[in-house]
């Protein structure tokens, strides 16, 4: 239980855990942190202020399709709660999918 990154889900499958818990995707995604198969973004940074990029592009969820990098991030600027919402959607995708993958491979 408390499990946090993606990459310590992987390890500790491997391991033989199957039951993790943890707050990170929610409280990350609250902050301005988001999962990429690129590796983490940090939103709240200038540099994605006219990022016209999906957020992850080998990511499928309904965020990564539809809103560009700088939308998130004039958001998550803005104080907007949607900031919260669509980043915390997004993560809990990506945790989703990295489990996919880990269930996959066994």
């Amino acid at each position: 239980m408390g499990v946090g990154t993606p990459e310590e889900i992987v390890e500790y499958s491997k391991l033989g855990i199957d039951m993790m818990d943890c707050v990170l995707p929610t409280r990350a995604a609250r902050h301005g942190l988001l999962f990429t198969s690129e590796g983490k973004i940090s939103i709240k940074q200038a540099r994605y202020a006219g990022d016209e990029n999906p957020l992850d592009p080998s990511c499928s969820c309904q965020v990564c399709r539809r809103y560009p990098r700088a939308y998130l991030r004039h958001l998550y600027a803005s104080n907007e709660v949607l900031a919260q919402v669509l980043n915390t959607i997004h993560n809990l995708s990506y945790y989703l999918d990295t489990m996919r993958r880990v269930r996959h491979s066994i």
